[in-house]
């Protein structure tokens, strides 16, 4: 499916569903007329899985969640991201400004050209990955439950995905017919991928409710269709601190891309794994 395809038949899918969600809303007195803002800072441990081609360079890369841990124990990784979400029902301001920085020295597999063959060695890339989102939704419907403090909700939104990767990889090949081949090549890829995605809610328990996010999105001329997601459970603990509700939040999150800057540069990555917070809503 490409991405014209798959985003005419969202906009398809929200000009049929609109009418019909709108007669189920709640009546509009159950519903806040004024600004309602959720701020929640996490961390996010990602696994790094594919390859990354830097001049002609190719990182073939293959870092499970256990072994950011250890990068993090070890100093050699760095994660940390923040979300912010301002809404006036039916829209979300912002349906979500999320952003993501971090470091991380991971030990990967290299190809390294040589006059003769293609040596295949271990190497050591450098990223640092910075990922933010930007995005404006529209909120379908909310029905409430009865017995549960939350209700469900579903919503549509638009915006982009901004990334920036700084990339370095070093590498250092034994003597090959007496030689010595050292590879110490970087990159810096910046690029903004247009998205459009869904967002629901559903509540598990009166205080425990099932939060999900997916997306995908890429332009067609530089990138296959990519796609990113967020899945968790909220827990609504019963205080209140300083007027704001505040929750716990445990879930899973991926990010892909395939995208080929130029003839000798390119990803084909995906970053995946836990996501824990402490978020505010106010």
């Amino acid at each position: 499916m490409t991405l014209r395809r798959a985003v005419s038949a969202v906009v398809l899918l929200l000009a049929i569903a609109t009418p019909c969600l709108a007669a189920e809303e709640q009546p509009a007195e159950q519903q806040s007329e004024d600004w309602q803002f959720e701020v929640m800072p996490y961390a996010w441990i990602p696994g790094t899985f594919g390859t990354i081609e830097v001049k002609g360079h190719t990182a073939h890369a293959d870092v499970g969640m256990g072994d950011v841990l250890t990068l993090l124990w070890h100093g050699d990784a760095f994660t940390a991201g923040g979300y912010f979400l301002a809404r006036y029902d039916p829209w979300n301001a912002f349906a979500f400004l999320d952003a993501y920085g971090g470091f991380e020295n991971l030990h990967v597999s290299q190809t390294i050209p040589t006059r003769f063959c293609t040596v295949r060695v271990s190497s050591t890339a450098r990223l640092k990955p910075v990922i933010m989102d930007f995005a404006i939704g529209y909120e379908l419907g909310r029905w409430s439950v009865p017995q549960r403090l939350r209700p469900i909700s579903l919503g549509l939104y638009l915006g982009t995905r901004y990334t920036h990767l700084g990339t370095e990889l070093e590498a250092s090949v034994g003597v090959v017919n007496g030689q010595q081949f050292d590879r110490n090549v970087s990159e810096v890829f910046n690029w903004v991928v247009p998205m459009i995605g869904v967002r629901w809610e559903v509540p598990l328990l009166d205080r425990l409710s099932l939060d999900f996010r997916g997306d995908l999105g890429g332009v067609p001329a530089a990138s296959k269709l990519a796609w990113g997601l967020v899945g968790d459970v909220r827990y609504w603990p019963d205080l209140s601190l300083f007027s704001a509700q505040p929750w716990l939040e445990a879930g899973y999150r991926v990010v892909t891309y395939d995208h080929e800057f130029s003839s000798s540069s390119a990803l084909n990555l995906q970053l995946r794994g836990v996501l824990l917070g402490v978020g505010f809503a106010f």
